[in-house]
């Protein structure tokens, strides 16, 4: 019987350690663990996520570019660019002349970002630095992006007040709410539609539209009024 009882406290220690270091990825440990994560996987996080180069043009890359249609030389910031997927795939279309600032807190992410970025390194801008505060002026930017990354910030709520803060008004901003049962393993950190709605429409940003894109996420996009 104490057999039975030991074997089955280690499967749910194991199962503990599972959600609280792979499911939510450490983000119930604070900001640290979950750079520190994030530095470990970097040279291998793009084979882990398996992305699918047509469905980020179409859903991502296009949108923005078609966002930013007729602004010259636009400034996008990438919150949380990771491995700057984003930035890469922007700066190879003919139709983006601007210049992107690639912001992560993770280090090795962003040497990987750094590396694949190469051709581009005079139109882009990588910086090392948490989304909250972010280092720049109100009114900085004509677009801002930020995928799957929300969920892991020590405040969602913070993190998207300063994404305004630094948009101009009228301009763009694209997020991703995490939803699903992966989603709802964030516990308190989950937000439904409806909640996530409000919480953007508090921060400041209008005109928002959820767009299924992944298994777990939903594309969030909205505008930030011109007054």
């Amino acid at each position: 019987m104490w057999m039975a009882v030991i074997a089955a406290g280690v499967a749910l220690s194991a199962l503990f350690l599972y959600w609280l270091l792979v499911s939510t990825e450490g983000v119930y440990l604070g900001r640290r663990v979950v750079v520190w994560l994030y530095d470990l996987t970097a040279n291998r996080y793009d084979d882990i996520k398996e992305y699918d180069p047509g469905d980020e043009f179409l859903l991502v890359t296009r949108p923005v570019l078609n966002a930013l249609s007729g602004i010259a030389r636009p400034r996008v910031l990438d919150v949380a660019t990771g491995t700057g997927r984003v930035p890469f795939d922007l700066l190879q279309s003919p139709h983006f002349d601007g210049h992107i600032v690639a912001l992560d807190d993770s280090r090795r992410m962003l040497d990987v970002a750094r590396r694949k970025l190469a051709p581009f390194e005079h139109r882009v801008t990588l910086i090392q630095h948490p989304a909250v505060p972010l280092p720049f002026p109100d009114k900085h930017f004509d677009a801002i992006i930020c995928l799957e990354a929300l969920e892991f910030f020590p405040s969602d709520e913070a993190a998207m007040y300063e994404m305004v803060r630094v948009l101009q008004p009228g301009r763009y901003l694209l997020t991703t709410r995490r939803r699903g049962r992966e989603g709802r393993l964030f516990l308190n950190r989950y937000r439904s539609r409806d909640n996530m709605r409000q919480m953007l429409e508090q921060a400041g940003l209008r005109q928002i539209q959820f767009h299924p894109w992944q298994v777990n996420y939903d594309l969030v996009t909205g505008f930030k009024p011109r007054s």
